[in-house]
């Protein structure tokens, strides 16, 4: 007679592991799907997520998920940094972002710039010789930038190599042109964050944006219209120009009587002469030396007045063209204009404070 109890417990062992393994194939896609990351905690650095110190780029990005074309209507700018010197990918990166960052700002508000991954991917593409031959002409460049549709493409390279301190450059590629339209090159940091500070001003270079600079200010104060001048030193400009016109006139008519009382002085000695030969009289000089008196008396004041209205002309001028910067009329009570007579001639004083 056969054991029922037997048979149950062969029963239970049975189901048991069929039970076992049901559970087991339930659970091996989470196993296996472990198995691809490590999580362990061994050498890693607890403010720290990840360990960027592999430097070794990236397989081909996708440009459809990395990069959207802006459509706002500007011209485009590429930006991307041509490694050189065995510079790292992520310096590269650091740098292009930085660049990128500067050309947001409002000096470049007609622009819109990103960074140049499509202008990378075509150039990922091509043999090393030819991506070399590419890099250095800009028509190249220009055909890569033409068939994304940019307006520019900014090329960065540092060089670290035997230098002291990095020196960074930059290349404007023109796109409509297929021309390279400004170069620019500088010593940096070693800090990026000094570098970013140099790079913003290397742009304003590269892309002949007016910065503001003495030399600017200074011919912007050159082209100001000149402030008005006061009505009373326009009226003083006025008067001492006809004061001074109207000496030279009246100079010139002295002038003119003193050189007639010198030929009637002449002619009296002359004729005086001739009388003598004739009839041995002896000639009278009283009329000759009143000629002569009043001709030399001429003579000096017509010197004075010349003096007198060269002086004025030379202070109407100034005061035409000096701009006081005070509210108040400049010379307007201080200029004085005056003839001197004393032993030894004539002349003009003329003179102001301010």
């Amino acid at each position: 007679m056969s054991n029922p109890f037997r048979k149950m417990s062969a029963l239970k062992r049975l189901l048991s592991f069929v039970v076992l393994v049901a559970f087991s194939l339930s659970f091996s896609p989470v196993a296996m799907a472990q198995g691809e990351f490590d999580f362990s905690d061994e050498g890693a650095d607890s403010e720290t997520s990840f360990d960027f110190a592999d430097d070794t780029p990236a397989a081909p990005l996708d440009l459809g998920k990395k990069f959207v074309m802006p459509n706002n209507g500007k011209p485009v700018n590429l930006v991307y940094f041509e490694p050189v010197d065995g510079t790292p990918q992520k310096t590269l990166d650091q740098l292009t972002e930085a660049t990128v960052e500067q050309l947001k700002t409002d000096a470049y508000k007609d622009y819109d710039s990103v960074e140049g991954i499509p202008v990378v991917e075509k150039l990922n593409a091509m043999t090393p010789d030819e991506r070399l031959t590419c890099v250095d002409d800009a028509a190249c460049l220009a055909d890569i930038g033409r068939e994304i549709g940019a307006a520019n493409i900014i090329v960065g390279r540092i060089y670290t190599e035997n230098r002291e301190r990095p020196q960074i450059t930059f290349d404007l590629i023109e796109v409509s042109t297929s021309t390279n339209k400004n170069s620019i090159y500088f010593d940096t940091q070693t800090r990026l964050r000094k570098q970013e500070q140099d790079i913003s001003g290397a742009l304003l270079r590269l892309f002949n944006i007016d910065t503001g600079s003495i030399d600017t200010l200074l011919t912007k104060r050159e082209v100001q219209e000149s402030a008005p001048l006061p009505l009373g030193q326009l009226v003083s400009g006025i008067v001492v120009g006809v004061i001074g016109l109207a000496a030279i006139g009246t100079g010139i008519y002295f002038g003119v009587e003193a050189k007639n009382y010198d030929d009637k002085v002449a002619d009296a000695i002359k004729n005086n002469r001739d009388e003598n030969a004739a009839y041995g009289q002896v000639p009278t000089q009283v009329q000759a030396n009143k000629d002569h008196d009043k001709g030399s008396d001429y003579a000096m004041i017509a010197n004075i007045l010349y003096a007198t209205g060269a002086v004025a002309a030379v202070v109407s001028v100034i005061l035409f063209l000096v701009r006081s910067d005070a509210d108040e009329d400049l010379f307007a009570n201080e200029l004085y204009v005056s003839p001197t007579v004393g032993g030894d001639g004539g002349g003009v004083v003329a003179g102001f404070s301010f």
